[in-house]
């Protein structure tokens, strides 16, 4: 194993946060981890698995404790039928190279999810969406190294609980576990996916859709709304965007009629937090370190040498300011160590 000692996660956070960790280890290898839990005053510390730091908000200057950084690498064929092909994909792959790689191969399913920052692994734990799919449609199994019985365990698409933004890895297995591969199923027959509105606008002209088109259009969309983190640091969306009950939403629309509700199969109503947010005045708002994205109110901003609890005071902000005027709770999206 590799690790360093007061290591700095500046470069290791897309919101570029100034922090440091008390120790910072480089996990490349299953045997690596057997390393790990064999140093006792190591796996007394707290601890914290990190891909590539997408989706973390770090709020004190110092994580003390022992960050393990998931350098697993590699794709490997499993299986196939006359319909899918299924691969074993290492979780420290960086998953819209992996994207890329499904296509080169004439793999589909994962097209609509391109451009989504993050790793494998950080993927699955996030159950990760966009444009009309989910990261769940795809897995089929995951592969996990568990603190507690240093054993390696695997459990299917249902163990996982996939849930909206969420999975038993934000639950039951908080902190217990390091995933070291995902299985996926990718379909040889392209089917297209392109219900969402904003995407089913874009390829409307286009008569044959293929899975190349329809990645170009969703990275160009992301690129339209998302800064580049290099510039404007930002972990895409903050919060999650919330559903309410049919009960709820009659009462929203007569309460507040500028408000957009959209049905869900489960009779749920969800409400696009960006528009909450925008409707608070938050784009009108900066402070001088912090700020929302003009393109998506949704995205919280380091504006420039922002500390992590800045960023997290307002977004407390923003959480009491949507609860005030729509009655509606923001839950974050982003893991605030």
């Amino acid at each position: 194993m590799i690790f360093y000692t007061d290591y700095s996660l500046e470069g290791s956070n897309t919101f570029n946060i100034k922090a440091k960790a008390n120790v910072f280890y480089e996990v490349g290898l299953r045997e690596d981890l057997d390393s790990f839990v064999r140093k006792r005053k190591l796996m007394d510390m707290p601890r914290l698995v990190l891909g590539n730091g997408s989706n973390v908000l770090f709020v004190k200057k110092r994580f003390k404790g022992v960050v393990l950084k998931n350098e697993m690498k590699g794709i490997e064929f499993v299986s196939e039928n006359d319909d899918e092909v299924l691969l074993k994909v290492a979780s420290g792959e960086d998953f819209d190279e992996f994207i890329a790689f499904c296509l080169k191969k004439h793999l589909h399913g994962a097209e609509n999810l391109s451009g989504i920052p993050g790793s494998v692994g950080g993927a699955v734990v996030q159950n990760i969406g966009a444009y009309g799919q989910e990261l769940r449609n795809l897995v089929r199994s995951v592969e996990y190294f568990d603190f507690d019985d240093y054993e390696m365990h695997t459990i299917d698409n249902d163990g996982c609980k996939f849930g909206y933004r969420d999975s038993i890895f934000k639950h039951e297995l908080l902190d217990k576990t390091f995933i070291t591969s995902v299985t996926f199923a990718l379909a040889k027959k392209y089917v297209p996916i392109v219900g969402y509105g904003t995407l089913q606008e874009r390829l409307s002209g286009y008569a044959v859709l293929t899975p190349m088109l329809v990645r170009r259009a969703v990275l160009a969309l992301r690129f339209e709304k998302i800064p580049d983190f290099k510039q404007y640091g930002n972990a895409g969306s903050f919060f999650k965007n919330p559903d309410i009950t049919p009960e709820e939403a009659a009462k929203m629309a007569k309460q507040h009629p500028e408000v957009k509700m959209f049905e869900q199969e489960d009779g749920m109503f969800k409400i696009p937090a960006g528009q909450l947010i925008d409707l608070c005045g938050f784009k009108r708002t900066p402070t001088a370190t912090v700020g929302v994205a003009y393109t998506n109110a949704l995205i919280l901003m380091n504006l420039g040498g922002a500390k992590g609890r800045e960023i997290l005071e307002y977004a407390k902000n923003i959480k009491k300011a949507v609860k005030q005027r729509f009655g509606v709770k923001l839950e974050p999206e982003v893991v605030i160590v």
